[in-house]
């Protein structure tokens, strides 16, 4: 009952402040508004705070990030479990090094810089999937381990190729977990704020977080809650819509990698 309060009651304000005009929304309260002005906030939204188009940006940098970091990570999962050597698992080490440490944002930066690839989208795509990389292995090693090895050694007798292997065994077991991690890395990128912020400063490109905030802080719309609450509504739904739906998913997807 407590957690439900916790959450819902922020989200029941967030809501009954997109419903007011401005006249009504200077103070955040749980007062009903006396008419509802939630389309015509949605209207001032969508064409004054640019929300159409970080929306795309966001899709544009957000879909190309996961599907990378779901590849690689599959690949690199699927050698570390096989492999037995000691370079292998260094390597798994320093991975999950990477999960405990922050990025050092200035000295990615520079490096960006150096390649021709800051304020670029492919450059901010390679970033996000290399912070986000150590603990997409991490999840996923332990869920290779729990497939029989037998499985591949037949293949390999049968004349299949690694590669052969990887796509028409190794993936189709993974399914699960590649829901799971796939779903909770597409929320942590949507949701990004910082990382769009250093190292994407274009405003063509503002995603919607960073969209958000340049709305917010405008000083037209500095006190105009009604369309601040309605802009992180927008922000928010299309992940909250995804993880209604998939919540079963994710929840059997952690399951089944403990029962590997």
């Amino acid at each position: 009952m407590f957690v439900l309060a916790l959450v819902g009651l922020p989200l029941y304000v967030m809501i009954l402040t997109t419903m007011k005009p401005a006249s009504q929304a200077h103070t955040v309260n749980l007062n009903w508004p006396t008419e509802n002005a939630f389309w015509a906030n949605l209207g001032t939204v969508l064409t004054e705070g640019e929300t159409v188009r970080s929306f795309f940006n966001s899709v544009l940098i957000a879909v190309p990030t996961v599907a990378l970091a779901l590849l690689t990570g599959a690949l690199a999962a699927w050698v570390i479990a096989r492999g037995r050597r000691v370079g292998t698992q260094m390597i798994y080490y320093l991975l999950l090094a990477g999960v405990m440490l922050p990025p050092a944002m200035i000295a990615s930066v520079k490096l960006l810089q150096s390649i021709g690839l800051y304020n670029t989208v492919p450059g901010l795509i390679l970033f996000q999937v290399g912070v986000g990389l150590g603990g997409i292995v991490f999840l996923m090693t332990g869920f290779v381990r729990g497939i029989p090895y037998e499985v591949e050694e037949a293949a390999r007798i049968d004349g299949a190729s690694s590669l052969r292997i990887f796509i028409s065994i190794i993936l189709p077991s993974m399914r699960p977990v590649l829901l799971t991690v796939g779903i909770t890395n597409m929320l942590a990128v949507w949701n990004e704020f910082f990382t769009v912020f250093f190292l994407l400063p274009n405003p063509a490109f503002a995603t919607l977080p960073l969209g958000l905030y340049k709305f917010a802080a405008a000083n037209e719309y500095q006190l105009n809650w009604n369309l601040i609450f309605m802009q992180i509504l927008l922000v928010s739904l299309p992940m909250m819509i995804v993880y209604l739906f998939a919540q079963k998913r994710i929840l059997s997807g952690l399951l089944a990698g403990a029962g590997k």
